[in-house]
């Protein structure tokens, strides 16, 4: 049978690659529609549905529901944005095409509606779920669309929102020419002349403006039309295209702008309708263009803000949002509702290839079920992809392998990402098909028999042209060698090796995949053999370049010329010496650390060979290591077994397990010699990477492949090359096998061998972090029980109480080597005790430098001098010891006698018993933390003392005895050091004595109660007994007797004391001060009453309201002084000196109101008149008639005018 007999259609048919946005006919509708296939729609139970879950049906629906639900929401979405996303040809742009065009009522040629057709090509079970969901659809609304790709209609780089506005002014039939002349025609309907400029344009054109407005002159017509109806604004018909020329409407149009001239076109020309913009391409368009994804955010937020649900953006793109890489692109996932985005993923394609292309007939599929059965086994192992092979899957796309699909898209994918040869949305469905295609047409695969199968060197024959431009020279130049042209084999080999290194970074070429991708007969067998042989004869001509990470890769011209280059270095010994020493540390970077008594041991390495002596390998700080001496040594003559079991149990050797390198080294060297050429090239062009074509970075990144593979390589030669060497340790001569199979395992066997002879003194025990801490607690009841005889031997029970004996074996060891040398450093001392054969810990070595300290038998310097440290009550003694710098660089020496004996130790400590109270033992640490506990509360004391001395009348001076207490406490803590407190408590400790108690009388004497009441006889005698002096008549005799027993009381250095007198003479002076002042307001409350009576009799007050009355008289009651007997301000002998002179300027402001309050009852002005007669002497009766007419005539004018005149 031939394979073409298996076929529903016509496998040879032409079937179109691209789907085109602007072919929109009829007939190429009808045609498009007819070929579309609807994936998917399987219920739960169907197997199907485990291969395709999220179909084309699925998507549909789910975006018809979604919309429908969004058009319900309160107030309208607030995002009427969906995104439609899948790889090149996933049919995302069929899906978008069809749909918006189904939206706008479409008609196919035979009467039906586009969406109707589309409808009908779901025949999968569930298809009534879709029908339901359009149904619901178009049941909310009443749509129109507009449908167009921004890369072909976009002008100028312009936004999408600018175009969008173009494209809807043509969909709405506004002038399709020109974007001015369209903008004017919205704006001539929303003015309402519209109807007349139609009539102005048919008479001038000679017929109706539809005819005129889709032609290339249409600017100038309608400025014709426009002369016409406005002549005043346009006075030539050329006017108004004049007025626009060189202006382009959609330059710089705003979002809001076009937002609103979308909404004014739809309420003038599709009132009620729905309108949805699908735009195709999008993500390519905004791709890494912040400002067009900006705008693009801005257009959502308009469309929902403003037109709430009335136009829909469907935007298409090929990634998934939440998986953009692009920043750009990403940003538009919170305009994009999740809900409202479909996504085509690769699990349709299957199914649209069957169904598209290799549907079979059912009655001639049999022949074909039945040869997979015979030969499911030989498929699985040999044919690619097959491994999980089903029967089903395999008739559906014979005579593709099931996998083939999934190959061949990530090829052709990664073909259009590298090659300029690709352009356009044309991949995977429509590549996959127009490929079979060509293949059934061009290479008679539809003549040949049932059995064969499409395999990647006949794709290549259909693809090879759509390659990268220098990889077909590079084949053109392989294919014209001998040993490809003479061998089909070899052939076929390069023609899927140049496929297939396409996707390298996801499918590594090797020889295994080569050959199952050129398995071609069913039943053919194992290729492998046959073409790994190929492939190294191809790679040995320098075909092909091989990398264990990617695989086997076509050698192109530049690739020769830089392995040409790149092999040509010479690569001296010295350098591959460097190399292996390199590589020992990495390899000795991979084991565990050695164990004994379960502590780990760290790594010392060393290297030595005949170009640099003993080089160290590691830069730890660590002294408790484990050396490994490694020597590589390319002259056998210097192996030779009797030396280095001499040399090894010297003494500069003795502590080192010295590791010889063995066997033949010509392999490690040829390794390291090619990883020194791939560095160097890398070293060479890395710096440059930004300036080489394309073909030498794809070179330089293959040769950053090939570097990590040399790596490894080298690190595997030079494990292998000292596996095949000797270990000698201390006169013995040891095999590595006899320790471990590797590397790693010898060398940590062979030091857990030798560590016990290298640490006789080891110990097991270890401090914490924790535990040596408690060595420096003031109560070591609680330390730890590796402290004590059982321990460490750092502490000792003596009488029931714990103490730091220091009795232990390593205490006693580290306190010698102290002694011994006079002192030694931090650093010394750890560096000598953790090599060879002590091997103890620091934290060990710390713990025993805390307990010799605390004992007395040591005392440190710190780092940088200062004090010693001869107390663990130091300051600064947590510190020292807590950092690993700080206890390495102090320095440690052997305790000392000082300057205070035992006898001022009980002196002192018989003080602390009887001024404080409290015993104290006759030792240095505890004097000196009785000094920081009672002394800093002491001086608190005293600042309470101070501060009431501060209140006191007149401040007075502190008594001698405190002054000298507080140098004396202040001086005693000054220096946090224990040996500094109890000198300085001993210089004080007469000052001390004295001060305290002087401290003690003092506090509870004057207390809070005494200053207040010292304070108290003061202001009795600085403001009551002070003002009586002043004031007239205020004192007597007993108040001035009364007043010199104050001042006395208040003389005395501590007038709190007896003062009970006082107090009775401060009474007595309260007593009289109190009647003077209520004798003071009485007299002027008299007086002023005195001046209102006046008042009041003046002609005409009678007739004043009590409101004016009370203004009248007002002036008189403020001028009396405001206070009360008890009051001290204002003072006595202001009152009595100020009073008259408020009085009368009081009286005067009150006369004033008088007149003002009359004038308004009397109608009549009233004049005051200041006569001068004050002084005037009369003698006379002429003199005195003199003066009555001078008053007369003074007074009469005013008289006879009518004004009331008050004498003053």
């Amino acid at each position: 049978m031939l394979i073409k007999e298996l076929f529903t259609n016509d496998v040879t048919r032409d079937i179109p690659p691209v789907v085109y946005f602007h072919e929109q006919a009829p007939e190429s509708l009808a045609a498009e529609v007819g070929e579309y296939i609807v994936t998917g729609g399987y219920p739960e139970t169907d197997p199907r549905r485990r291969r395709v879950p999220d179909g084309i049906h699925e998507q549909f629906v789910r975006l018809l529901r979604n919309l429908c639900k969004e058009l319900r929401r309160p107030g309208g979405p607030e995002l009427p944005a969906s995104w439609i996303s899948g790889f090149y040809g996933s049919g995302k742009s069929s899906f978008a095409k069809l749909l918006g065009l189904a939206l706008d009522g479409c008609a196919l040629p035979d009467g039906r509606l586009l969406a109707d057709a589309l409808l009908a090509r779901d025949t999968a079970p569930l298809r009534e779920e879709l029908v339901a969901a359009w149904g619901e659809l178009r049941g909310r609304i009443d749509p129109v669309a507009v449908v167009f790709d921004i890369g072909a209609v976009a002008r100028d780089g312009e936004h999408i929102h600018a175009a969008v506005v173009r494209q809807v002014q043509e969909r709405l039939g506004y002038c399709p020419r020109s974007v001015l002349v369209a903008e004017t025609e919205l704006k001539l309907e929303a003015d309402g002349r519209w109807d007349a400029f139609l009539e102005a344009a048919a008479a001038t054109l000679g017929g109706p403006w539809d005819d005129f407005k889709d032609k290339a002159m249409a600017e100038d017509h309608f400025s014709a039309a426009m002369h016409r109806l406005d002549p005043q604004t346009y006075t030539d018909p050329m006017s108004w295209a004049d007025s626009h020329a060189g202006r382009t409407a959609t330059r710089g149009l705003s979002v809001d702008e076009a937002t609103r001239a979308i909404d004014a076109m739809l309420q003038r020309r599709a009132p009620g309708k729905t309108l949805f913009l699908v735009v195709d391409e999008v993500s390519q368009y905004v791709h890494q263009d912040e400002d067009r994804m900006l705008k693009l955010q801005s257009f959502v937020s308009a469309l929902g803000q403003r037109l709430k649900g009335s136009v829909w953006l469907l935007a298409t793109g090929q990634q998934k949002l939440e998986e953009a890489g692009d920043i750009a692109l990403a940003r538009l996932k919170d305009r994009f509702p999740p809900s409202l985005r479909v996504h085509l993923g690769a699990a349709n394609i299957r199914d649209v290839v069957h169904r598209r292309l290799l549907e079979k007939k059912s009655d001639e599929a049999g022949e074909l079920r039945s040869l997979f059965q015979r030969h499911r086994a030989d498929l699985k192992l040999h044919a690619y992809g097959c491994a999980d092979v089903t029967e089903e899957d395999f008739v559906e796309v014979y005579p593709l392998l099931p996998g083939y699909v999934d190959l061949l898209m990530r090829i052709t994918t990664a073909m259009r990402v590298y090659s300029t040869r690709m352009q356009g949305d044309t991949h995977a469905i429509r590549g996959l098909l127009q490929m079979l295609g060509e293949l059934f047409r061009t290479q008679n695969l539809a003549e040949r028999t049932l059995g064969a199968l499409v395999t990647l060197d006949a794709v290549y024959d259909i693809q090879y042209t759509s390659l990268d431009a220098s990889l077909q020279q590079t084949l053109a130049q392989v294919h014209n060698l001998d040993l490809v042209a003479s061998n089909p084999l070899a052939g076929r080999i390069v023609k899927a090796v140049a496929l297939l290194e396409q996707i390298q970074d996801q499918l590594p070429t090797t020889a295994e995949l080569v050959a199952q991708c050129l398995y071609a007969e069913i039943g053919q067998g194992s290729q492998v053999r046959p073409v790994q042989d190929m492939l190294q004869a191809l790679k040995d001509a320098n075909c092909l370049s091989y990398t264990e990470q990617y695989g086997y890769k076509l050698q192109s011209s530049a690739g020769q010329e830089w392995m040409k280059e790149r092999d040509d270095p010479h690569i001296p010994d010295e350098v591959v010496h460097d190399v292996v020493r390199e590589k020992l540390g990495v390899l000795m970077g991979r084991p565990d650390r050695p164990r004994w008594k379960g502590r780990p041991f760290p790594w010392a390495l060393f290297f030595t060979d005949r170009f640099r002596p003993d080089v160290r390998l590691t830069s730890g700080r660590e002294d408790t290591t484990f050396a490994v001496d490694f020597r590589f040594l390319t002259d056998q003559s210097q192996r030779r077994s009797d030396e280095w079991v001499r040399q090894s149990d010297q003494q500069h050797l003795r502590d080192r397990l010295v590791w010889l390198v063995g066997g033949d080294l010509s392999e490690l060297r040829n390794t390291v010699r090619d990883l020194v050429r791939s560095r160097r090239m890398l070293e060479t062009y890395e710096p440059r990477r930004e300036a080489l074509n394309r073909d030498r970075l794809r070179l330089l990144i293959e040769e950053q492949t090939r570097r990590d593979g040399l790596e490894g390589q080298v690190d595997r030669a030079a494990a292998r090359a000292f596996l095949d060497g000797r270990l000698y340790f201390r006169g013995r001569e040891l095999k590595p096998s006899d320790f471990g199979n590797g590397f790693d395992s010898a060398i940590v066997k062979a030091a857990e061998r030798f560590l016990p002879e290298l640490y006789t003194y080891f110990t097991e025990l270890s401090v914490g972090d924790r535990e040596w801490p408690q060595l420096l607690e003031r109560d070591l009841g609680g330390a730890s029980r590796k402290f004590y005889e059982e321990g460490l031997g750092i502490l000792a029970l003596d009488a029931g109480k714990t103490v730091p004996a220091c009795s232990g074996t390593i205490p006693m060891r580290i306190l010698q080597h102290i002694e011994e040398n006079n002192g030694a450093s931090g650093s010394t001392i750890i560096q000598h005790f953790g090599r060879p054969p002590y091997g103890y810990p620091v934290d060990v070595v710390r713990a025993c430098l805390i307990g010799l300290l605390r004992a007395g038998k040591i005392r440190i310097r710190p780092e940088g001098g200062g004090t010693h440290v001869t107390s663990c009550n130091d300051p600064g003694v947590k510190e020292l010891f807590a950092g690993d710098r700080n206890l390495r660089q102090a320095e440690y020496y052997p305790g000392r006698e000082g300057d205070i004996t035992q006898r001022d130790l009980n002196a002192i400590g018989k003080f602390f018993d009887s001024a404080l109270g409290e015993p104290v033992d006759r030792d240095r640490d505890a004097i000196a933390d009785a000094a920081f506990k009672h002394f800093p509360n002491k001086r608190a004391e005293l600042r309470e003392v101070e501060a009431r001395y501060e209140r006191l009348p007149g401040r007075p001076e502190l008594p001698p005895a405190l002054a000298a207490l507080t140098r004396a406490l202040e001086d005693s803590v000054v220096d946090r050091h224990v040996e500094a407190i109890v000198k300085a408590v001993k210089a004080n400790l007469d000052r001390l004595r004295d001060g305290l108690e002087l401290l003690g009388i003092v506090r509870s004497e004057l207390t809070d109660e005494a200053v207040e009441a010292v304070r108290a006889l003061a202001e009795v005698r600085d403001v009551q007994f002070a003002q009586l002096r002043a004031a007239p008549d205020g004192i007597d005799d007993g108040t001035e007797a009364a007043g010199k027993a104050l001042e006395a009381q208040l003389a005395q250095d501590r007038p709190w004391r007896e003062r009970a007198g006082a107090e009775a003479a401060a009474g007595t002076v309260r007593d009289r001060y109190r009647k003077v002042r209520r004798a003071i307001l009485a007299r002027q409350e008299t007086e002023a009453e005195a001046a209102r009576e006046r008042i009041k009799a003046r002609d005409g007050f009678a007739r004043l309201a009590p409101d004016a009355s009370h203004r009248v008289l007002r002036p008189v009651a403020e001028a009396l002084f405001v206070s009360t007997e008890d009051a001290v301000q204002p003072v006595l002998a202001d009152m009595v000196a100020q009073f008259p002179a408020r009085l009368h300027r009081a009286v005067e402001d009150a006369d004033a109101r008088l007149d003002e309050e009359l004038e308004k009852i009397l109608a009549k002005p009233v004049k005051p008149v200041r006569l001068k007669v004050q002084g005037r002497e009369l003698e006379t009766r002429d003199q005195l008639k003199t003066f009555l007419r001078e008053i007369e005539d003074e007074l009469g004018p005013l008289v006879d005018q009518g004004v009331r005149v008050r004498v003053l």
